[in-house]
């Protein structure tokens, strides 16, 4: 029973000291009496009531500076500052803290309805560390005094020191602190850098930093060099101007044309070339380069000189007479103007004329030229060049110098005329002059262009009479005579009757063979007045009679040769000379009697390639050689065979020999084949080839020749083993494989 009294008792006297030992009172969070808060943020302040029964709290309430109660229905107060019920407490909130709101702030309650609360705060405002003016980025121009901007704001008012690259500026340099900024005198590229503004409030600890870029700008300077203000160029081609400038920041530019004030732009802003395509000269003139950046402009100015390339205009023809002075005239435009010469064309020369009168128009802009030809001749005239020339190139133009004068037979190729059996002939006169003269003509003196027996064609300056001679008295000279303003001349022409050749002087038998005979014939003595044109032959076997006699024509200069005759047979031959007016008498009479039929004639071998003092052909093959030939006479017997035979050779005091290495023959069976391909022959090889032709009767003498076949390109030989001087070195024949052998053995050795 005693411990159950104690335990009541314990709590009872537990109760009593949780009841008596708490005052009532009002506790602001946060704690501190004054509150120091930055313009600007938003401020909460908690009233929290520290009762023993927090139900019997009434009336929890904020009071502004003016103790005014702050609730959301105060129109006074509502509009930044409001107060919202929080879990044990009352908060006050002000939104967007101003100077004005700095005072003492009450927050008052009552407590069992008779204890009246009260707590009070204050709340002091401060200014943070803004920045007002400092940008981040800043420029200057060299050479001149910069204030680095650094405005700040705060409050308490803070104090302001500087850094550059992250190290203090010392003293004495040639940066002071001043109000607001940083001053930099006479600021140069080296003061480029990041500087810091430093900005402390001792009061609040506060602390802020603002770097801030400078960087220095300097003005644009043109990189000048020696004569590079004039830029020349070729009109129709594109100009590109450079324009260079150092500065900083990198420039851009512009371009401006001087005479017009157009402004253009380059083809990159930042390399300053101006391009001009397909330049004119308008383009000619000063052109201005323009440079600019944040620091400041330049220019400068350019000469373009726009080479016009030289235009040679109209040249006008002149006409002079002979032995006069002639003057033909050039103008030439261009930029620069050019200068002029005349060069004379001809076929066979083109020479420079020296004799040039030159001077300049300045009116027209034009150079002028003349050429002066004193005492003119007729080979003056022509076609001259006026070739203007200067930087540009070269332009130019013809002009013709006509020289005139009297007319001249000089190239008139007729000086005689033939006819014959009333034919017709056609005399021809041309006469040269300038200007064109008029021919006349006449026989004995007497004007025969009315007279109906004769044709005119042409007055000049050719002119052709047509003459009939019916008999006799049409033939003789005929005159013609050209006139002109400058003087006449006359020229002869012959009209003769031809008549049919004489009798053959003489024909000879030169060459016989059992069917063939070649003659050589002697002309007659009188052509007849016409060029003799051919000859005829008629011939017979001696018991035959004229009439039955065979013919054959040769045209002059061809062999004069018969053939397809019968051996052993007699012949009589009687020749004849033909020209434009017929064929002559028959004579010269020869007779022959034909050989017997025998072996064929000597082929004749066709040769090509000979090479001299040795006297052989050289072949273009190194293995094969086409031999071809004449077919011969087969002499009364057809040809029935041809043999070819073939050996190597090699030269031993100026004969040919064989080496004894043996020969190749060939049989061709042909009468008319007149060719053939000699093969497998060996490269750089001499060979004697024979050829031989057959008939019933036997071989014919043999056609020779000494053949020599090219070197294989294929084989490097050398001189001391190849096989040409193995072979004449030795002195019996040596077949390939004993050549190898020989080789191979030398190599060993």
């Amino acid at each position: 029973m005693a411990s159950q009294l104690f335990v009541v008792l314990l709590f009872v006297s537990a109760s009593s000291v949780s009841v008596w030992c708490r005052t009532p009172e009002l506790d602001i969070l946060p704690v501190d009496s004054v509150q120091i808060k930055p313009v600007g943020t938003n401020v909460l302040l908690t009233c929290l009531p520290q009762v023993d029964d927090k139900s019997l709290v009434s009336n929890l309430q904020w009071h502004d500076t003016q103790n005014r109660t702050i609730n959301n229905n105060n129109v006074w107060t509502n509009r930044r500052m409001s107060t919202d019920v929080m879990p044990g407490g009352l908060a006050l909130i002000i939104n967007g803290l101003t100077e004005t709101d700095a005072g003492t702030y009450t927050c008052t309650a009552t407590y069992a309805n008779s204890v009246s609360l009260t707590k009070l705060v204050t709340i002091q405002t401060i200014v943070a560390i803004t920045w007002v003016d400092a940008p981040e980025e800043q420029f200057t121009t060299a050479g001149k005094n910069y204030k680095v901007k650094c405005k700040v704001t705060a409050n308490p008012a803070p104090l302001i020191d500087w850094l550059k690259n992250g190290e203090p500026i010392p003293e004495g340099s040639n940066y002071i602190t001043e109000t607001e900024g940083l001053l930099i005198k006479n600021a140069q590229e080296a003061d480029d850098g990041v500087y810091t503004c430093r900005a402390i409030v001792i009061e609040t600890g506060e602390l802020k930093e603002r770097h801030i870029h400078v960087e220095v700008q300097t003005l644009p300077v043109f990189e000048d060099k020696a004569d590079n203000n004039k830029v020349e160029v070729i009109e129709g081609e594109t100009a590109s101007i450079e324009c260079r400038a150092q500065a900083k920041p990198i420039p851009s530019y512009y371009w401006v044309k001087a005479s017009t004030q157009q402004k253009y732009s380059p083809v990159n802003e930042r390399l300053g070339t101006l391009v001009l395509n397909r330049v004119s000269f308008e383009d000619n003139g000063d052109w201005r380069c323009i440079a600019s950046n944040a620091a400041g402009i330049a220019e400068k100015t350019f000469n373009l000189v726009v080479i016009t390339k030289p235009q040679v205009l109209d040249m006008k023809n002149i006409s002079v007479p002979v032995k006069r002075e002639a003057r033909l005239e050039c103008r030439a435009t261009g930029n620069p103007l050019p200068t002029i010469e005349f060069k004379k064309l001809a076929l066979n020369q083109n020479q420079k004329i020296l004799s040039v009168e030159t001077f300049t128009d300045k009116t027209l802009r034009q150079s002028v030229a003349q050429l002066v030809i004193q005492n003119v001749k007729r080979t003056d005239d022509g076609l001259y060049a006026c070739i203007a020339t200067n930087k540009g190139g070269q332009h130019w133009k013809n002009g013709h110098i006509t020289v005139e004068f009297e007319p001249s037979f000089q190239n008139t190729p007729m000086k005689e005329a033939w006819s014959w059996s009333r034919l017709p002939v056609n005399l021809t006169c041309i006469a040269e002059s300038i200007p064109n003269a008029t021919i006349t003509w006449q026989r004995n003196n007497r004007d025969i262009e009315q007279d109906p027996s004769y044709k005119k064609m042409g007055q000049g300056p050719i002119s052709v009479l047509q003459v009939t001679p019916v008999d006799s008295r049409f033939y003789g000279k005929y005159r013609c005579t050209a006139r002109n303003q400058h003087g006449l001349a006359w020229h002869e022409i012959n009209l003769q009757e031809a008549r049919i050749p004489s009798d053959v002087i003489q024909a000879k038998v030169e060459i016989a063979t059992a069917t063939t005979i070649t003659f050589s014939i002697v002309g007659p003595s009188d052509s007849g007045g016409r060029p003799i044109k051919a000859y005829s032959v008629q011939y017979k076997f001696d018991y035959q009679n004229w009439n039955e006699a065979w013919n054959k024509t040769w045209s002059v200069d061809a062999p004069y040769i018969l053939e397809n005759l019968q051996p052993q047979m007699a012949y009589t031959f009687r020749f004849a000379a033909a020209n434009d007016v017929g064929s002559g008498n028959w004579g010269a009479i020869t007779g022959h009697v034909m050989p017997q039929r025998s072996y064929p004639e000597e082929p004749k071998i066709i040769k090509m390639n000979v090479i001299y003092p040795e006297n052989y052909i050289l072949s273009p093959y190194e293995n094969k050689y086409e031999l071809r030939w004449n077919i011969p006479a087969d002499n009364g017997e057809y040809i029935n065979m041809y043999e070819v035979k073939y050996c190597i050779v090699r030269r031993r005091e100026n004969t040919w020999s064989e080496t004894g290495s043996g020969c190749q023959t060939l049989e061709i069976k042909s009468s008319d084949q007149a060719s053939v391909e000699l093969n497998n022959l060996f490269a750089d090889t001499l060979y004697k080839v024979e050829l031989r032709a057959h008939n019933a009767i036997g071989y014919s003498i043999p056609g020779q020749i000494i053949l020599k076949t090219a070197r294989d390109p294929s084989t490097i030989e050398s001189p001391l083993y190849s096989s040409r001087s193995l072979r004449t070195s030795c002195s019996s024949a040596i077949t390939l494989s004993s050549l190898l052998f020989v080789i191979y053995l030398s190599v060993l050795s």
